[in-house]
């Protein structure tokens, strides 16, 4: 791909290399694969680019996305089991740009960037994302295709020295001016190795600017560079590049809001929400398909109970509709004496293990280890809350006939003219209803949190549970027609998503989706309202939905009351979000 385009620019200068100066930095070309520190001009190729210099330093300057410099790192890195790659850049404009790599990220059809380890060659990046978050990769990120985005704002019109380590154990670690800035070590995925084999020649190493402005050093280390070796690097060097200042660690950051014209039909007020909440619930209601019309009692069961130290966790099951019983895990926290909040708890799509994810017993598949971040119901329980987690129809102890999680074949037999969305809300309501029922919860402080498929389920629930008082959705979608048919697969197959009658909308996009997904989210106003999203994932239009949804809120002067944010790194609960989660629900349910 470079090769090619090389050839069509005419306008190249070869700089010779001339001997470094002494330079008063940590960090040396001892040991490297590359260090190049245009302080003073390196045998790199320079396509439109200049080297310039002042009294006390030099760089690269760059106004264009046609300028670039390139060199070649081949082979140098094979059978290595860590690495490091970092510089110094300033850059003039935010936005989506790859300022230092060897290979560049690609568009997958959702439009979400992916950067998968090359076969025979080792790729790497630094650059920042469209909001000018500080992203990057070092020869594959864990078990996911995606390269990581942190939430370290790259400044323009400052020096900022990037620094990205790849640790033996697959781990990578951000470091922004010194400072550790992102760690994907408590990541759901963290731990995948994958062999550095740097066998062909593979793309050449380029360093860029595209939206302008300069870089001073790139280097790349066939090791795990230190914490203190960075740290003392941007210490030693910071007068050298002014300015550069230091920065703090960002865990959670509020979601840009983008707001769109036209996306509400009428002016949102407090006097036109009423009518315009109506049209919502009726045209959610056409997606959704019939309600059951008849509610049987829930002939409550408690079929086992362990001690868990701070809780007892019983295993329960309720009859939902007739010949359907949903069971659950109920986690109640020791010596409560009074009435207590409680929590429902959904979990993301499993392979079977279904609720067990939700208490920390299992991973996606029955059996199979507990993965990280996705024990959210005993954060909840630890901190006070009963916590429920029941398995969604479909998966868990509820997998249909066929064997196969997510089948949706017996359930559209029984019910061809209802929805597995519906489902899901039908049996969030009879949750309620057995929450109520307890002695030990307080039936008026009932709130509701699930990640992924959970995440979404928490939206759509609540939006039709006024009972439910506190909302956070982890990792939801956030478009129906922006994740395609993942949502109107045809009745009877198998797909985690199941909402048939948006199937007409998603073929002929000119048709109106009578209630978009900012609209649906909508309905949870006045209630308090979180919704996290991994800022690497992109999801469509989240940035809008926020926007479109605080409307709604502010103009029920509810502002406060919806909050949207990013998590740093790929789809999951990080430990952040989840504490966030704890925090929403003791500030809104009152826990004292």
């Amino acid at each position: 791909m470079f090769h090619a385009r090389r050839k069509a620019l005419a306008a190249t200068v070869l700089l010779v290399v001339l001997p470094f100066g002494p330079i008063d930095a940590q960090l040396s070309r001892t040991n490297a694969s590359l260090f190049l520190d245009f302080a003073e001009p390196q045998g790199v190729r320079l396509v439109g680019t200049r080297h310039e210099r002042s009294s006390t330093n030099g760089w690269l300057s760059l106004s264009s996305a046609t300028h670039f410099a390139e060199t070649t790192v081949s082979h140098r890195l094979d059978g290595i089991v860590a690495c490091s790659i970092g510089g110094w850049f300033l850059i003039q404009r935010r936005g989506e740009q790859v300022l230092f790599g060897r290979g560049v990220p690609e568009t997958a059809p959702g439009g979400e960037r992916v950067f998968r380890p090359a076969r025979d060659w080792v790729n790497f990046f630094l650059g920042t994302d469209q909001h000018g978050f500080l992203m990057g990769c070092i020869n594959g990120n864990s078990r996911m295709p995606f390269p990581l985005v942190t939430l370290s704002d790259v400044a323009e019109g400052q020096w900022h020295q990037l620094v990205l380590v790849k640790d033996a154990r697959g781990g990578q670690q951000f470091f922004h001016n010194g400072t550790l800035v992102h760690s994907d070590a408590d990541a759901e995925t963290a731990g995948q190795v994958w062999p550095f084999s740097d066998k062909a020649a593979g793309e050449p190493v380029r360093l860029a600017v595209p939206f302008g402005g300069r870089i001073g050093e790139a280097w790349v280390f066939p090791r795990e560079l230190s914490p203190e070796e960075i740290r003392n690097d941007f210490e030693l060097k910071r007068s050298r590049y002014a300015p550069a200042l230091p920065v703090a660690r960002v865990l959670l950051r509020e979601m840009n809001a983008y707001p769109t014209e036209g996306l509400w039909r009428t002016k949102i007020t407090a006097q036109t929400w009423p009518a315009e909440r109506e049209r919502i619930r009726a045209g959610a209601l056409k997606l959704l398909g019939s309600f059951p019309t008849n509610t049987l009692p829930l002939d409550a069961r408690v079929l086992s109970e362990i001690d868990c130290g701070s809780y007892v966790r019983r295993k329960i099951s309720i009859q939902v509709q007739a010949d359907d019983r949903m069971p659950a895990w109920l986690l109640v926290p020791k010596n409560v004496n009074r009435r207590v909040p409680a929590v429902i708890c959904f979990y993301g799509t499993t392979s079977g293990a279904g609720k067990d994810t939700t208490v920390g017993l299992s991973g996606a598949k029955p059996g199979t280890p507990p993965m990280r971040n996705r024990a959210f119901a005993v954060d909840m329980a630890e901190a006070g809350f009963v916590a429920l987690a029941p398995d969604f129809l479909r998966d868990g102890e509820r997998v249909p006939s066929t064997g196969r999680p997510y089948d949706t074949t017996d359930f559209y037999a029984r019910f061809p003219e209802w929805s597995c969305v519906g489902k899901d809300i039908w049996d969030t309501m009879r949750a309620v209803d057995y929450l109520q029922t307890l002695s030990f919860v307080d039936g008026e402080r009932i709130g509701m949190v699930g990640h992924s498929y959970g995440g979404h389920t928490t939206i759509f629930a609540s939006a039709f549970e006024p009972r439910i008082k506190a909302v956070f959705a982890s990792g939801p979608v956030s478009d129906f027609r922006g994740h395609g048919m993942h949502w109107a697969v045809p009745k009877g197959a198998g797909n985690s998503q199941s909402l048939p009658n948006l199937r007409p909308y998603v073929l002929d996009h000119t048709l109106p989706i009578p209630a978009e997904f900012y609209e649906w989210t909508a309905l949870i106003a006045p209630r308090p309202l979180w919704v996290n999203q991994a800022v690497g994932e992109r999801r469509p239009h989240e940035e809008e939905n926020y926007a479109a949804v605080r409307q709604v809120y502010d103009a029920l002067g509810a502002g406060g009351r919806a909050h949207y944010a990013w998590c740093a790194g790929d789809h999951d609960f990080p430990p952040a979000t989840r504490a966030a989660a704890v925090e929403w629900f003791k500030r809104w349910l009152r826990t004292e």
